[in-house]
């Protein structure tokens, strides 16, 4: 049985009931571990489960090798099929009625490459964000420091 099949049969313990796809995020992110927290309930009801991608379940879904931890959301479904980043997000948006709207312009002309931007940046910066940095902080030859980086 493989682990799709284990986990949407209720195999993972605590994740009984029907399963459509599981959230990789990055627990060690403060951001990612709100975000989490506060969508995990909606997304939950729409048959979606948040789980961190340094779980080994996780890491065995996607195919990862031990230690190796994806820069981005991810989003694994009962079909088989993973996506990651703004792909993910979209598609989860779009699972929230008030939000279908929102993905729906987000992935229109030039909408959807700023969107692309507006996430990596996000996604390369999340442990900069919030109380407290994680990274050391980068002097310029000014001595200025920098707290993020550019797209």
């Amino acid at each position: 049985m493989s682990t799709f099949e284990t986990w949407a049969t209720g195999g993972d313990p605590g994740r009984a009931g029907h399963v459509l796809g599981w959230v990789g995020y990055d627990a060690s992110c403060p951001v990612c571990s709100t975000l989490a927290r506060r969508w995990g309930p909606v997304l939950g009801r729409r048959g979606y489960r948040f789980v961190p991608l340094q779980a080994k379940a996780m890491s065995d879904l996607l195919g990862l090798m031990p230690g190796q931890l994806p820069g981005e959301i991810q989003l694994a479904l009962g079909d088989g099929s993973v996506m990651g980043g703004t792909d993910a997000l979209l598609f989860l948006a779009c699972q929230v009625g008030w939000m279908r709207p929102m993905a729906w312009l987000a992935r229109r002309g030039w909408v959807r490459p700023a969107v692309d931007r507006a996430y990596r940046w996000l996604a390369r910066n999340r442990h900069c964000l919030g109380d407290a940095c994680e990274v050391p902080l980068r002097r310029a030859t000014r001595g200025h420091a920098a707290f993020f980086e550019t797209p």
